[in-house]
């Protein structure tokens, strides 16, 4: 059943326009009444027509001129309600802005004495992952038991400025702020999350240490099956996004034409700062972020290459946490044929995408782990967002990072898959389209191949195998 729903916010292509689903999908509704009116006005109009000058045509002519009227109104609540709406998303991407440059500046002019300040808590923070198992364990018990301390916007946008400025107050020592300011990302972006993950990662390479380090990657097609059925919206779909397995590539097949691929990617595996046998790890998520060639995005293009994908065979790529981020890297790669891309939960909103990639990035405002990423960017797909856990509702205590969980983001979907207005119906159509065409078909067949990939010990690589 399709209905508007309020919790959900989305963000038209460019970020121009912010809306609930509720009021977008009032807007065509308004246009259509609008239209109505004044199709009834002119039916009014030729009536009078029939009738001899006197009560009758005179009241008839009225009520064409009210009609009319009524229209016009219609049409400038219309208006009106999405010049509010523009001045209210511009608005809040000015206050944003803003309170982003004065904390940045802020980082940058106080980094001499924010750095010392800075270095007992990343001791303590070192040692935590570093020491016994107790300790660790204690950490993750009080997470667990307070989850509202890290469930929600608030927090979100705490994390998002301490990540933004971390780079502010590494470089703030030794570069002017009028520069970092220039060169960051509210000035030519030359400076972001993007570079302190590349240059973490680049440091570690060539001290040779074995944190943070990338590896090369095997790959081995672990299971084949013939006759699935193509997914029909954004809940099955994130439902097909595999754990351990890591990648799911489905083949549609038609007589007489190009295979088509849907590819489903993993959320990590392990959180452990120390490459192992797992491509779906810390490494990975921050080697990603800083736009390089990490562990899980070689993985998943060498499943691609073996399930037959080549440069312009037609794609779309689903993806959940660090999915997301591979899925991202993989988009603006340029190397393939991507027609369509569905994130959920994803950190790698700074990587830059081509023009025109449809789709839908789903997030949630309490979920940190979007977060961070930094700032998000404006894209071309249609950005639904929503508080997983609003105020005053009950949060989960099994789990840590309770807005970032795969259910949390399920309930979304399921809710996106109900939703009215026409952006988002638009998306899943066409997503949904992608499959389903060829699915149909006589003589089609679809082929799903499932992947699982390890990390090769004994060496280190930037690019790997």
């Amino acid at each position: 059943m399709v209905s508007p729903d309020p919790s959900l916010v989305v963000r038209m292509p460019g970020e121009v326009f912010v809306a609930t689903d509720e009021l977008l999908a009032h807007l065509p509704l308004l246009a259509e009444l609008a239209d109505d009116l004044e199709h009834d006005a002119h039916r009014l109009g030729l009536l009078s027509l029939d009738y001899p000058l006197g009560p009758l045509r005179k009241a008839l002519d009225e009520c064409e001129r009210r009609t009319f009227d009524a229209a016009d109104t219609v049409r400038r609540l219309r208006a009106g309600i999405i010049t509010a709406e523009l001045g209210y998303a511009q608005a809040e991407r000015t206050a944003i802005a803003l309170v982003d440059v004065a904390s940045n500046w802020a980082t940058a002019v106080f980094a001499p004495w924010l750095g010392p300040l800075a270095l007992p808590p990343l001791v303590v923070g070192g040692a935590m992952v570093a020491s016994d198992q107790d300790r660790r364990a204690a950490v993750t018990s009080w997470i667990l038991d307070h989850p509202e301390a890290i469930t929600s916007p608030e927090f979100s946008a705490l994390v998002r400025r301490v990540v933004t400025g971390a780079d502010d107050a590494i470089l703030g020592r030794i570069v002017p702020p009028w520069v970092l300011m220039l060169l960051g990302d509210h000035g030519l972006g030359l400076l972001g999350v993007g570079t302190t993950a590349a240059v973490v990662t680049g440091v570690s390479a060539r001290l040779g240490a074995r944190v943070l380090n990338e590896t090369p990657v095997s790959v081995e097609r672990v299971g084949s099956t013939v006759g699935t059925a193509p997914p029909a919206g954004a809940a099955e779909r994130l439902a097909r996004v595999p754990e351990e397995k890591q990648v799911r590539i489905e083949r549609y097949s038609a007589p007489g034409e190009e295979d088509r691929f849907i590819v489903y990617v993993a959320p990590t595996q392990s959180f452990s700062p120390v490459a192992g046998e797992e491509p779906w790890d810390l490494t990975s998520n921050i080697v990603g972020v800083g736009g390089l060639s990490s562990g899980s995005i070689r993985a998943t293009e060498q499943a691609m290459a073996e399930a037959g994908i080549g440069p312009e065979s037609p794609v779309v790529l689903v993806g959940y946490s660090q999915g997301g981020i591979v899925t991202d890297a993989i988009t603006g790669s340029g190397r393939w044929n991507v027609k369509g891309l569905e994130t959920y939960g994803d950190p790698g909103g700074t990587i830059a995408l081509p023009d025109g990639v449809r789709g839908v990035a789903v997030r949630h405002s309490d979920d940190f782990v979007v977060a961070t990423g930094g700032p998000q960017p404006p894209v071309d797909r249609v950005i639904v967002e929503r508080r997983a856990f609003p105020e005053g509702s009950a949060i989960p205590t099994d789990k840590p990072v309770p807005a970032h969980q795969k259910d949390a983001y399920a309930e979304t979907a399921r809710r996106i898959d109900d939703a009215a207005s026409p952006a988002i119906r638009g998306e899943l159509a066409y997503l949904d389209a992608f499959a389903r065409d060829y699915s149909g078909r006589e003589a089609a067949e679809v082929t799903t191949f499932e992947y699982r990939a390890e990390r090769v010990s004994g060496s280190s690589s930037g690019v790997g195998r």
